[in-house]
């Protein structure tokens, strides 16, 4: 009997230094932590001020951990609405946007500019690139 409680209490031990250290243990585990993983990954290319994708909606659920990767093929300032990213992308070079979707709605993705700032290339008043549109879990 004092065999098994000697077991029992170094297998107990061992449990709480590997989830202990982890900031979890494995009965709590959160929802949002048991979704959340690898981040969802989508890649845009913008050329002649279109997307090229077959979709202009990029559809998440709530939570989801998202990387937008952005090439273009002029120099480009990009907002993101609702979550209110900015990203400045140089022509050909790839630039990420990188959020948790943690607002459920759609939000519009807009070129603020195209072409070189020196020059004062604006696009307000255009329709947006595409859409983000989460939704809730």
């Amino acid at each position: 009997m004092v065999t098994m409680l000697r077991v029992a209490m170094i297998a107990s031990a061992m449990l709480m230094a590997i989830f202990g250290s982890s900031g979890f243990a494995p009965s709590v585990l959160s929802p949002a932590f048991a979704q959340s993983g690898e981040p969802r990954q989508f890649a845009v290319v913008i050329k002649q001020r279109k997307v090229t994708l077959a979709t202009d909606v990029i559809e998440l659920k709530k939570g989801d951990t998202v990387e937008i990767v952005l090439t273009a093929d002029e120099p480009a300032e990009l907002h993101l609405h609702g979550y209110d990213l900015l990203l400045t992308l140089s022509a050909n070079v790839p630039g990420k946007m990188q959020f948790t979707a943690n607002i459920a709605g759609r939000f519009p993705l807009e070129a603020h500019r195209f072409g070189d700032p020196a020059q004062g290339g604006r696009s307000h008043g255009q329709r947006p690139l595409l859409y983000v549109e989460v939704q809730p879990r």
